[in-house]
């Protein structure tokens, strides 16, 4: 019985295994994709961070 068990947990195991091994490219094309839109935005954020940084100087006179 206890071999049944340890039979079924390994080929369970060794089934995943190779399901992780597969799909590796995958993964790894999701995160590099997920990290360029999260560079992406963050760029975005600062670009728009110094325009309206330089657009309030701009706006406001200064006297001398």
């Amino acid at each position: 019985m206890v071999t049944l068990v340890l039979t079924w947990i390994g080929a369970v195991l060794g089934i995943a295994i190779v399901l992780v091994m597969a799909l590796g490219p995958v993964i790894v094309e999701l995160d590099g994709w997920l990290a360029q839109r999260r560079r992406e935005r963050a760029r975005k954020v600062a670009t728009e961070t110094k325009q309206q940084a330089a657009a309030n100087v701009a706006a406001r006179p200064v006297f001398h």
